[in-house]
């Protein structure tokens, strides 16, 4: 049984997919629309990488869980996360074992390559920038070879305003989502 709706928004760093995410809490939140909101990047930021033990997917799972357990105590059913994820398949199994009842929903946002530099290159200001504009290009590269039919939604962020995007995917939300 379904009772969890995850809209999971994703697509190559730079092309906005956290401010998205938080203009789409905030519109939910004006609405008074109850749910919560996990940036993927948060659940497995540790040094050394992979954590050893553990697969690549496998802090992001348990930290997911724990964090939707208490969630989910509080009466959550919606879940917005955030993540790159080039091949959607790969967070499918982890996702659903942290959320098991959870239909998954994903918004792949896209933009040009100067679009992606410019944001990349106006936030990466440490050293790490040039790494970042790099692997930035590569997921870009690896994404625009690819389809799914796991997307519900793809949305062009390049030359738009986060408030445009974040009121497009809450109108799909609730026509299609039944919010």
């Amino acid at each position: 049984m379904v009772n969890v709706t995850v809209v999971l928004i994703c697509g190559p760093a730079g092309v906005g997919k956290s401010s998205t995410a938080y203009e789409v809490s905030r519109r939910l939140a004006q609405a008074d629309i109850a749910h919560a909101l996990i940036d993927t990047d948060e659940l497995d930021r540790v040094h050394p990488w992979p954590p050893p033990g553990l697969g690549t997917a496998e802090l992001s799972r348990r930290n997911l869980q724990a964090l939707w357990t208490n969630y989910e105590a509080l009466g959550h059913t919606r879940l917005i996360l955030t993540g790159v994820f080039v091949d959607l398949s790969g967070p499918l199994d982890w996702i659903r074992q942290a959320i098991p009842r959870a239909r998954i929903v994903f918004v792949r946002l896209m933009a040009d390559a100067s679009t992606l530099q410019a944001r990349v290159h106006r936030r990466e200001i440490g050293t790490g920038a040039q790494e970042q504009w790099q692997r930035t290009l590569a997921q870009l590269d690896e994404i625009a070879g690819r389809t799914s039919e796991l997307e519900t939604l793809r949305i062009d962020t390049s030359g738009r305003t986060v408030g445009d995007i974040a009121a497009e995917i809450v109108e799909h939300w609730h026509t299609y989502w039944a919010l």
